[in-house]
């Protein structure tokens, strides 16, 4: 190996290095308490693991179940709709407030997507197990939210590794 080469590979590990060392104690803070506050919803009695009722929901739906890995999002159920559970591709409207784990409040509104696209992966999973006149709490691990990165496009900022709170009702699902 030359020396320009031995030079760019140090820097780069170098640079490496010092990236990962860039969380600073807040920032180290405020994941530390996301995850503690996720790992104390499993002792919740009346918020439960999304998947719990997955069995269920295939054979209503008419179709083999196939379990899949956990997501890590919990939920209680506010108020038990009646309607369609959608499926993706169709188009949702919902309305939300969404909090972070503390209890402050970072957004609020109603909006109208097609399923499995243009929201945070979380809803995705949530809305294709809520009956269409529901009202669910529900809380995403950061990883199905906005992650490890800021997300600078909301005011306030939603500082990364944020475990986000969401009352959602939904309202409609159509094709």
């Amino acid at each position: 190996m030359n020396r320009k080469t031995s030079i760019l590979l140090l820097s780069g590990l170098l640079a490496l290095l010092l990236s990962s060392c860039l969380e600073n104690g807040e920032s180290r803070r405020w994941r530390q308490d996301n995850e503690k506050f996720m790992a104390s919803l499993k002792d919740s009695a009346n918020i439960v693991p999304l998947e719990i009722n997955d069995e269920q929901l295939a054979a209503d739906r008419g179709v083999d179940y196939q379990a899949q890995p956990a997501t890590g999002i919990y939920y209680q159920e506010l108020s038990r709709g009646n309607g369609p559970i959608p499926v993706i591709g169709q188009t949702v409207t919902v309305s939300y407030t969404g909090w972070f784990y503390d209890g402050s409040q970072f957004d609020e509104g109603s909006l109208s997507f097609a399923l499995g696209t243009t929201t945070i992966e979380g809803f995705t999973h949530v809305l294709q197990r809520m009956p269409v006149g529901s009202v669910w709490k529900v809380y995403i691990p950061y990883y199905l939210g906005y992650g490890s990165m800021d997300y600078i496009y909301s005011t306030p900022t939603i500082p990364a590794y944020s475990t986000l709170v969401f009352k959602i009702e939904l309202k409609s699902a159509t094709d």
